[in-house]
């Protein structure tokens, strides 16, 4: 089946033909030929359409003249009087966009006369188009004068053949007054704006379930969409995900990319995105991992201790200290004399490294630091684990006597000294990433 365009016009006082030129409906089918026009009349243009027939007549004149078929189809209207009230317009036209629209098939296009009719009338079409509820494109039509149309032109002796004969559009030189408008497209734009409040709030999942509806009209670019699927996925630490959407634009979010140092850089980063989202129990429970990870890599840089050949690893991936081993690197003796009736044994916690770090160490800063951490760590992991708690900013800082921030300006300096040069504006990089996403929403 062919794709049909289609117009949707409501009729005004300078239809169809006016001071010798076209009135905006005709204007359109002159120029956008539709091939099937809906007239919305009211009381007195059904009147005038009763009295002389002269809208239909004057689109069988032009596609007599163009070649071209105008199927025409009323929308009655004879009971509306009152054609000064907004509101009875935004409704019914509404409904009856709606209805067209709903007949359509793929590849139709329809089209909406915005200059023609009452003041009420062309307000409540664009709003519609404003809203974006319904999809269409909006045409505007200038007056041959580019100026207030005047009103000495009568409308009740109008004579059919005559209009159509002097009519100065019919000329071939004359000018096309058609503009498709661009409706400030209100809805997209409360979007997008939900978009950055969400991305300003580190929020990824909610911007990306917004961007999806933009997406589906092609209301959002392809960057700021891939860009909002990236940050997701690195909120998540989906490193493998992000690895795929950025090599086809090559962006460059990654402040560290050696290895297993931008794994643990990007787990920091997202501990403290947990402090700035108020997600303090995440904050929490999110510390073990990356205070074992920091202290391992602290051990081997700072005291030349492998944690691998301290220990073995069982099937579930989880490291269980090995005492021979302990004893071949000269570490067992260390920890037997840390723990009262000698060391146990069992897995690695972080707690055991800070032990070897405290005795094999000289760098009094850096102990200090290290027990800080493991000390929070142990104050309050197994609290907001195991038990029904509220971990507010005031929880935290009357369990460990450090505030979430101070927690975090520790983890700063231990990942420093782990290895990983992270510079102060590295920390930033979400923020940054947050910008980029924003640049591309423009």
């Amino acid at each position: 089946m062919m794709s049909k365009k289609i117009l949707f016009s409501p009729v005004g006082g300078t239809d169809p033909i006016k001071y010798l030129r076209d009135g905006s409906m005709l204007h359109i089918c002159r120029h956008y030929r539709p091939d099937v026009v809906y007239l919305y009349l009211s009381h007195e243009m059904m009147e005038y359409h009763r009295k002389d027939n002269r809208y239909v007549d004057a689109l069988e004149r032009l596609g007599e003249y163009l070649a071209h078929h105008f199927e025409v189809i009323l929308i009655d209207r004879d009971e509306l009087i009152d054609v000064q009230k907004y509101d009875i317009f935004y409704k019914d036209f509404r409904e009856e966009i709606r209805k067209i629209e709903n007949m359509m098939t793929e590849g139709d296009e329809l089209l909406v006369n915005m200059a023609s009719g009452t003041p009420a009338m062309k307000s409540a079409l664009l709003v519609i188009a404003t809203l974006a509820e319904l999809r269409f494109k909006p045409i505007q039509v200038s007056t041959p004068q580019k100026k207030m149309n005047a009103e000495h032109d009568d409308r009740e002796d109008y004579d059919c053949v005559l209009n159509w004969e002097l009519n100065e559009d019919n000329a071939k030189e004359a000018p096309n007054r058609c503009t498709e408008a661009e409706c400030f497209n209100l809805i997209k734009m409360l979007k997008i704006e939900a978009i950055k409040k969400h991305v300003t709030a580190y929020d990824y999942t909610a911007a990306l379930t917004v961007a999806e509806e933009l997406r589906q009209d092609k209301d959002i670019s392809e960057d700021a969409y891939c860009m909002l699927q990236i940050a997701d996925a690195r909120a998540k630490l989906n490193l493998r995900k992000i690895s795929a959407l950025a090599n086809k634009k090559h962006y460059d979010i990654y402040p560290v990319r050696e290895g297993d140092k931008q794994k643990i850089f990007e787990y920091a980063l997202v501990l403290q995105m947990k402090i700035a989202k108020q997600e303090y129990c995440d904050f929490i429970r999110g510390l073990t991992p990356l205070v074992v990870d920091l202290l391992e890599n602290i051990l081997k840089r700072e005291c030349g201790i492998n944690l691998l050949d301290c220990c073995i690893e069982n099937r579930e991936g989880v490291r269980i200290w090995e005492n021979q081993k302990l004893a071949r690197v000269g570490i067992l003796q260390v920890l037997n004399k840390a723990y009262a009736g000698g060391f146990k044994g069992g897995p690695v916690y972080s707690a055991h490294i800070a032990k070897i770090i405290e005795d094999k160490s000289d760098d009094i800063v850096l102990k200090q630091k290290v027990n800080e951490i493991v000390d929070v760590e142990r104050k309050v992991r197994n609290p907001a684990a195991h038990t029904i708690v509220s971990v507010t900013e005031e929880w935290v800082k009357r369990e460990t006597g450090k505030t979430p921030r101070e927690i975090m300006e520790n983890l700063k300096y231990l990942v420093v000294r782990s290895g990983i040069n992270a510079k102060d504006s590295d920390w930033k990089s979400y923020d940054d990433m947050n910008d980029m996403i924003k640049k591309y929403l423009r």
